[in-house]
């Protein structure tokens, strides 16, 4: 949301102002597009206890940062570390842990494991679910079915280890949403929303019927929804917020 503003913390600054949008918690893709010192002054502000709950952010994104490789062990500790200090100023709840393409290196998949359960471990530590997403417009990314991400959820058995349910990736990947709902509901950790196929308001034209699909997420999911989707601060596609 908010395409027109790169900036995080101006995109912020936008919801705290448009009191209409009703939003109790955010998320952010790219905290990292601030520093931290900037994040630090904006929780200084005397009316911080009024902003909406910090609920998820992304980890540092392996995929663009190791373009064309595996990070090593040190690189992803360092990366863990970065981490930490955002999830410490923003005081979330919930991390996506962001791992890598997998190209021509056929050790990939154990890297990766061994990567999810050190960083679901990690997380553990500060009390933060950590999330796996398989992403449908990631050619070669390590996780590609959400059949493989409860497979490895159940496999690596780490306590705070969750699936995000996006139902924009699961429907381009496997269509039947309310067979994966069933399927991960013990396993959902987070749930984000968007329609199919221009990843727009889920209440707009697509392929998903979310009047239907919302009554259903309800019996298996009370938490914070994130609506993940394309917009701009002046569109209506906010309009059904309020």
């Amino acid at each position: 949301m908010f395409m027109d503003i790169p900036d995080h913390i101006e995109s912020f600054l936008e919801i705290l102002k448009r009191k209409d949008y009703h939003f109790e918690s955010i998320e952010a893709q790219d905290p990292y597009k601030n520093s931290i010192e900037e994040w630090e002054k904006l929780y200084a502000r005397e009316d911080s206890d009024t902003f909406p709950e910090f609920t998820l952010i992304n980890s540092v994104n392996l995929i663009e940062k190791y373009v064309d490789r595996i990070p090593n062990e040190e690189e992803f500790e360092n990366d863990l570390e970065t981490l930490a200090k955002y999830c410490a100023v923003l005081k979330v709840r919930k991390v996506h842990l962001i791992l890598f393409k997998i190209l021509n290196n056929s050790n990939g998949i154990e890297i990766a494991k061994q990567y999810l359960r050190k960083g679901a471990e990690f997380l553990n530590t500060y009390n933060i679910v950590c999330l796996i997403e398989p992403l449908s417009t990631v050619p070669n990314y390590y996780l590609r079915s959400y059949d493989q991400a409860l497979s490895l959820v159940r496999e690596l058995n780490v306590s705070n280890l969750k699936i995000m349910f996006d139902l924009f990736h699961c429907q381009k990947l496997h269509g039947n949403l309310c067979h994966y709902m069933d399927l991960l509901k013990n396993h959902i950790g987070h749930v984000q929303v968007s329609q199919v196929p221009y990843r727009d308001c889920p209440l707009n034209e697509g392929e998903l019927q979310y009047s239907y699909l919302f009554k259903k997420l309800s019996t298996i999911y009370d938490d914070y929804i994130g609506l993940e989707y394309f917009s701009k601060k002046s569109n209506k596609a906010f309009l059904f917020l309020s």
